[in-house]
């Protein structure tokens, strides 16, 4: 790892981030991307499907959308960290630090900084002059499982429900959104000898509802019990839960984010900053304007375009204050 302070460090290495370090890039200033993952394209990466909502990407899968990620980064030469989890971020802003650190990496002389951001991983440090939140979010899980696990109660979209054998199984899925519907359909297709919604609140579109009977469908509050796999004591072969996701922000405690009641980091519309000058927050993290592949993307020009300038803020003062007076 270089001894430098770059530009900015990005958490998190799906499309808005991607998008984010790949401008910063070609806007010609040093991003570094951290995740913790093992390869870049957040939950692209474990999507085996078409993303057939994606337009810039007709006929491929969410996995082939991550290589191309990775093609977008490596051709812009984003330097990008996988494996690496985020532990804390520390806020820099006493002047003299401050000056002593740019002094030591050989930028005092091009930069009017007024603080950095010192971001801790996994045994190491780095310096930024901004940090960039786009760690996603992950699925949440049902109070009912206590953190075991159970090999037939399958949790969030991925592999493990793509590649799932359901033919002549009892399915149960929980949830009551496009995703919870969306797969009880693929179940059904894939050969399930039953399948059954359980959502205490139907919020899926309606076309989802032309492949599946009313009697299928079970509205209001259930019992889950994870070790007999029943639901309201019905048996079955496995249960699907699509409770829907929950922001990302281990490791960021001690950044003291302002988040709305669901959790997710508030950020202005037309910057993505958040409530901590110099950080910002794009993509699912931020819960911003229909997320989905395409609208992080575009969250991630938003920030890049905040940063730059600002950093053509700072520049700008230091070339005025290096000229002379008469």
């Amino acid at each position: 790892m270089r001894s430098v302070i770059y530009d900015a460090i990005i958490i998190g290495a799906g499309p808005a981030g991607a998008s984010c370090a790949v401008w910063l890039a070609y806007l010609g200033f040093s991003p570094l991307i951290i995740d913790a993952s093992e390869r870049v394209g957040g939950l692209s990466a474990h999507n085996p499907f078409e993303d057939a909502w994606n337009v810039t990407a007709p006929g491929l899968t969410g996995e082939e959308v991550a290589v191309q990620i990775k093609r977008s980064l490596d051709a812009a030469r984003v330097p990008v960290l996988l494996k690496m989890r985020v532990n804390r971020v520390e806020i820099i802003e006493d002047a003299q630090q401050v000056r002593e650190l740019l002094s030591r990496h050989s930028q005092a002389e091009v930069s009017n900084c007024q603080r950095l951001f010192r971001v801790f991983f996994d045994g190491h440090a780095l310096l930024s002059r901004f940090v960039v939140v786009a760690s996603g979010v992950t699925p949440r899980f049902p109070q009912e499982l206590a953190e075991k696990k159970y090999e037939h109660v399958l949790v969030g979209s991925g592999h493990h429900t793509a590649y799932y054998e359901y033919a002549n199984k009892k399915v149960a899925v929980l949830g009551g959104g496009d995703n919870a519907f969306e797969n009880a359909i693929y179940a059904q297709k894939r050969g399930a000898l039953s399948v059954d919604i359980y959502a205490r609140h139907v919020r899926a579109q309606k076309k989802w509802f032309d492949s599946l009977e009313q009697k299928q469908v079970h509205t209001g509050e259930y019992l889950f019990d994870p070790q007999a796999l029943t639901v309201n004591g019905r048996k079955y072969d496995v249960v699907l839960v699509f409770y829907g996701y929950q922001a990302q922000l281990n490791g960021l405690d001690s950044l003291g984010l302002a988040c709305s009641e669901k959790g997710y980091v508030n950020t202005e519309v037309l910057t993505a900053e958040t409530n901590v000058s110099g950080v910002y927050a794009i993509g699912e993290v931020s819960n911003r304007h229909h997320p989905c592949i395409v609208t992080s993307m575009a969250d991630g020009v938003v920030a890049a375009k905040a940063i730059q300038k600002k950093l053509e803020q700072e520049s700008a003062e230091v070339e005025t204050a290096s000229v002379p007076s008469c």
